[in-house]
């Protein structure tokens, strides 16, 4: 049986009763809607049980799919939906139980090479900076440069119209950027453009 295929003719195949057919759609997305819910959550294991989550609600609602937009833009909107939604409980939950800490993200292994060292370490001090953002700023930043998502699939990932997806990116790098100048993150970032 070949498991290849356009994602419109796997939906279809799904939709068909071909579960084999919504398997190979995860293999191909699951890589994505994680890297995406770590970078919203921070947090590894809850971003591994809500990917999870994503992806028992888009089966759910695999029927309402039509096409219009393409498939993983139709699977970015659940994901950043379900995860604004595991955040929010993540935040209440700390509250709750007085946990002000945040787990930090593993960072993977470095590649051999000093290039490779200082990239990972720049990388990681980026998105410390980002973590200092607020919850909207890093989430539309994320979405745009880390997802490499374009401005109209931002918009319907968000549900936001494209012209204020725009304001929302140029005012976030403008928070960014003030953190970064104000901030020992951005001293250090610095130090990597020499």
């Amino acid at each position: 049986m070949n498991q290849q295929g356009t994602d419109k003719e796997l939906v279809r195949k799904v939709l068909d009763g071909d579960d084999q057919a919504y398997r190979t759609l995860v293999e191909r997305y699951q890589h994505m809607v994680y890297t995406l819910g770590v970078r919203m959550l921070g947090d590894p294991e809850l971003a591994e049980e809500t990917s999870q989550d994503v992806f028992v609600k888009a089966y759910t609602a695999l029927g309402t799919f039509r096409g219009a937009a393409k498939f993983s833009t139709w699977l970015y909107k659940i994901a950043y939906h379900r995860l604004l939604d595991a955040a929010d409980r993540e935040r209440r939950r700390r509250s709750w139980q007085g946990d002000p800490g945040k787990e930090q993200l593993n960072r993977p292994a470095a590649e051999d090479t000093w290039s490779g060292l200082m990239a990972e370490e720049r990388r990681y001090w980026l998105l410390q900076a980002l973590d200092a953002l607020e919850p909207e700023d890093r989430d539309i930043l994320s979405l745009h440069y880390l997802q490499q998502q374009s401005i109209k699939e931002v918009a319907v990932i968000t549900g936001l119209r494209a012209g204020t997806v725009k304001v929302r990116l140029h005012r976030a790098r403008e928070r960014l950027r003030t953190h970064l100048e104000a901030s020992a993150t951005g001293k250090i970032l610095q130090n990597y453009e020499r």
